[in-house]
């Protein structure tokens, strides 16, 4: 079947022949097949022409030149391929296609007439790359940068917004046909009351829903939780409070490594909203004495308890009688941990009275929180997931 572009796919690829073209796209419409059809597209009919495509990681650009190979297989006339292999494919007319992972030195020494930046804003050492990329089209090519928005300040933003010597294109959910349906466009519904959108939008927090899917680079940015919801998650909440008996009640605790605290927090996931009814920050205690007070809160908030298993936390939950239920922390498990904690915030589903601690760790919040404070929001989103995962009690 031939391929039949979208009106956005159709507009980017008959900008082929502009110098520069930048991005800013919403997450899975195909844009990355895009890229890697006009590459292929460029070796077939620019003969001892040399492409390179730049994708974020290892596994996306061995995937960007396989789109290159399953179309190609299927071209009856294009000339044949001199070489393959999982980063390059080489045509017999003298054209290559590289295909290679962001790192410092990509494109280092490398001439080409193309080049292809996908997801640029999530690409390490950006800046190297771009600095690295640009003398080998001093002669003339093309460049092209792909990416949905990472918020702002980072080379992909400003290059987008400046705007020097680009065409730009921006390309949100509603605009592909897959999401906002010809049939829901044509009836008049407005985009926000697609069925798509009316499914998909509640599980995603709005700072992910922004840079997945709006385009909006300053709702994507740095800043994990919003103010507002903070604010919120304080009207109605009880604070501390005793057990009561039939309440169902989940401890959490996220373990200090070195000088850092121990943070215990309990919630009544009785029912919705969840609230927030013990907390406590323990500031360089020893394991003995951390094992004690998790023991003392599972007893006077019968229910499930959970504690970070990161190396530390792994020989309090071995030496501690009450009963344990580790959280593994892994780059992925600690997103959705965060990503939960942001959804049930936005969704005004969580309730507590934060302390002076608590706000500055939550309004400071960012993705990238190596050197942040971050043990009261992981206590906290190691007990929403949690609840996430066990569902609501009674409802």
């Amino acid at each position: 079947m031939p391929f039949t572009p979208y009106a956005y796919q159709r507009a980017f690829l008959e900008s082929y022949a502009a110098p520069r073209r930048i991005v800013v796209k919403a997450r899975q419409i195909g844009f990355s097949q895009i890229f890697a059809l006009e590459a292929l597209y460029a070796a077939i009919h620019e003969p001892e022409t040399t492409i390179l495509l730049v994708s974020r990681s290892q596994d996306l650009a061995v995937n960007l030149l396989r789109y290159c190979y399953l179309t190609h297989a299927n071209l009856r006339h294009a000339p044949a391929l001199s070489k393959e292999n999982e980063s390059e494919m080489g045509l017999v007319n003298g054209s290559r296609i590289k295909s290679i992972p962001a790192n410092r030195s990509t494109g280092r020494g490398f001439a080409a007439r193309r080049v292809y930046l996908d997801e640029f804003a999530y690409a390490d050492y950006a800046d190297h790359i771009y600095q690295s990329i640009v003398p080998t089209l001093s002669q003339g090519g093309s460049l092209v940068i792909g990416s949905t928005p990472n918020g702002i300040g980072n080379l992909f933003h400003s290059l987008y917004m400046a705007g020097d010597g680009f065409e730009r294109q921006s390309v949100p959910w509603h605009a592909c046909p897959a999401y906002y349906t010809d049939h829901e466009r044509a009836a008049g519904v407005p985009y926000d009351q697609a069925a798509w959108y009316i499914q998909e939008r509640p599980a995603f927090p709005a700072q992910a829903w922004a840079a997945e899917y709006e385009c909006d680079f300053s709702g994507s940015g740095a800043a994990v939780f919003n103010a507002a919801d903070l604010d919120r998650a304080e009207q109605g909440a009880w604070g501390d409070r005793e057990m009561e008996a039939g309440h169902l009640y989940v401890n959490v605790a996220d373990i200090g490594r070195r000088n850092d605290p121990t943070v215990i927090n309990t919630i009544d996931m009785t029912a919705e909203p969840f609230q927030r009814v013990a907390h406590e920050r323990i500031e360089r205690a020893p394991y003995p004495i951390i094992q004690q007070r998790l023991e003392a809160r599972a007893r006077a908030y019968p229910g499930m308890n959970v504690v970070e298993s990161n190396g530390i936390g792994d020989p309090v939950i071995e030496n501690t009688d009450a009963r344990i239920e580790p959280f593994i922390t892994s780059a992925k498990s600690k997103v959705n941990a965060i990503q939960a904690l942001q959804l049930l915030l936005e969704h005004g589903r969580f309730k507590a009275k934060w302390t002076a601690q608590e706000r500055r760790e939550l309004i400071g919040y960012q993705w990238d929180d190596k050197a942040l404070v971050q043990d009261c929001v992981m206590s906290l989103a190691i007990g929403a997931i949690a609840i996430t995962q066990m569902g609501t009690p009674g409802l």
